[in-house]
This record gives structure tokens, C-alpha cells and sequence, in this order.
């Protein structure tokens, strides 16, 4: 197993068909699959081409990956019913996320500023042409959208039998190393050291979203990453956690995302829709809700 630091987050390779020459290989295209799309996608990289665009005052000229990933955020808000919204860069900025992720790195003293209403809807993307116009209040933010991406790009550079993880959001290939499957321990929200189910995954990707790991203090309140963009602030949602069980990462992350700051009720009428997705929904009181077809360890 091989650890490297990517997007801001530990990403874990792990090959076990290989030898450790092989997989330390296989980590560093990983590696460099990362480094791209952090180069070309960050929000806080000035030099990047989002960060470009953010700053443009006309139309972009954006490059083929810039448009390709653009048409896919606009059939995600489509599909989550703008749950799911990459307009929200500028309320993200204002609850304070408008820097690289560390522990304690963005606490303030002062309580979290308004932002204007954003909508992707008001981004105007010419396909054909390549061009993005996006009103000057909007702010974009395809952060997790990329990293769910960019594993799923990089796990196609690994073994048959292999997993990749990058903060949460994973691609298992295969059936696991003894052939029954990969054991994905879904932890308590509350606690992390206790496991709430254990799942059994083979050939899908997981993602998780919860508002107890990417959180700030601004003045008295907390705040997190999670925004729900209908209001523009930091989603305030009956779930503690959701994790969603897909056959790609970027679709399970987006979907974690959305169900998250839907809530409970909306968040099965949104699932009811896709047979294929299975999710674990956990609320603040603890309880575990699983839903669509999951495979649970039988020890669980």
C-alpha cells in the first residue's frame, strides 16, 4: 500500500497483485493523474484554468476537459434537482473555505459573511465553440466533482484487482484480494472509531459526505464544505452522514453530496430514481438507514 498527498487530501493506493516496485509505479502515474487535474481544476491555484475562468470578464475559451467536465456538472444539477450546484465557489468563499484545507487553517473570529444567490443556470456553455460565459457573481467550485474524476481516471491505470482512495471517495476494482469481495467499514459520524456497517464492494466506487471532517469555527457557529445552494450557506440537514455506493466515483460523490443536503426524506425520493445506487444513510440520533442493492459482510 502506497500513501501520497493529492487535492488536499491522503490518497491511498493499493495493488496487491504487484510487487512493491510495481505498485509504488502504479502510485506515482496516480500521482501525476492528480497533479493535472489539481493544476488544471483547483479553485485555490491562481494559475489554474477554474481559477481562470472565475476571473474572466467575457467569454473563456475553455479547453476540452474545462468543457467536458462543465457539460457533466450541468447534467448532475439536472439530476440532484440543484442540489448538486458548482455555482456555490462564492458562498464557500464567504463561509471562509477560500483556502487550501488544514486543521484549524480557517477558523475566524468573525461569523460567516452572506454571498449573492448563484446558479450554474446562469453559466451559458457553447459547446460546440468551446466557450463558457459565466455572470460576473458566479464563483466556480468543481472540487469534489474532480476528485471523484480523478480517481476513477486513475483506478483504470491499476491492476485488475486493486483500490484506490482519495478522502473518502474510492474506486475498489475487482473482487478484493481473497476474492470475496473488498470490506468497506462505513464509520459512526459521531465517533470514528466505531464502524456503524460493513459493506462488501466489488467493482464500484464509494464516496462519503459528512459536515464532521472539512469544518471550520467562524466566530461562535461552525461551519463546513457542504453548501447547500438554496441558501447559500453551509447545509443544515437532518443526516449526520451518507455514503453512496455507484459504479464510478464521481457519480457516488456527487450523489453523497446531494443526498447529504437534501435530508433524510428528500434524499430516498432522489434515490427512489436511481435503482442502481445504494446509500447508507445515517441521522444525528445515530440511526442507520440502508437503501437499494448493498451487500453487507455477514459478521456485520
Amino acid at each position: 500500500m502506497v500513501e501520497l498527498r493529492a487535492m488536499g487530501t491522503t490518497v491511498t493506493v493499493h495493488a496487491p497483485t504487484l510487487s512493491v516496485e510495481g505498485e509504488a509505479a502504479a502510485a506515482a502515474e496516480v500521482g501525476a493523474l492528480f497533479a493535472t487535474a489539481e493544476a488544471r481544476f483547483s479553485r485555490f491555484r491562481p494559475d489554474s484554468e477554474l481559477a481562470q475562468l472565475n476571473c474572466a470578464t467575457g467569454p473563456f475559451a475553455a479547453s476540452p476537459a474545462m468543457m467536458a467536465a462543465l457539460a457533466r456538472a450541468r447534467a448532475y444539477v439536472e439530476l440532484t434537482g440543484g442540489r448538486f450546484d458548482p455555482a456555490v465557489g462564492g458562498a464557500m468563499i464567504a463561509a471562509g473555505y477560500d483556502r487550501g484545507f488544514a486543521p484549524g487553517a480557517l477558523d475566524r473570529a468573525t461569523a460567516a459573511a452572506a454571498a449573492p444567490p448563484a446558479r450554474f443556470a446562469d453559466v451559458t456553455l457553447d459547446l460546440e465553440r468551446g466557450l463558457v460565459v459565466r455572470p460576473p457573481h458566479v464563483q466556480l467550485d468543481l472540487g469534489g466533482m474532480i476528485k471523484g474524476a480523478t480517481v476513477d481516471l486513475a483506478a483504470r491505470h491499476l491492476p485488475e484487482i486493486a483500490a484506490l482512495d482519495a478522502g473518502g471517495d474510492a474506486a475498489l476494482r475487482g473482487a478484493g484480494p481473497e476474492g470475496d469481495g473488498w470490506y468497506v467499514d462505513v464509520e459512526d459520524p459521531a465517533d470514528p472509531s466505531r464502524v456503524v456497517v460493513t459493506l462488501v464492494v466489488r467493482d464500484r466506487a464509494v464516496a462519503t459526505s459528512a459536515a464532521n471532517r472539512r469544518r471550520w469555527r467562524r466566530g461562535d457557529a461552525w461551519a463546513h464544505h457542504l453548501i447547500d445552494p438554496a441558501t447559500g450557506a453551509p447545509a443544515a440537514t437532518d443526516l449526520a452522514q451518507v455514503t453512496i455506493v455507484a459504479h464510478r466515483a464521481e457519480r457516488a460523490e456527487i450523489l453523497a453530496k446531494a443526498v447529504f443536503i437534501a435530508g433524510a426524506r428528500a434524499g430516498r425520493a432522489l434515490l427512489a430514481n436511481l435503482p442502481t445506487i445504494g446509500a447508507v444513510l445515517v441521522d444525528h440520533r445515530g440511526d442507520v438507514e440502508l437503501i437499494g442493492p448493498l451487500e453487507v459482510a455477514p459478521d456485520a
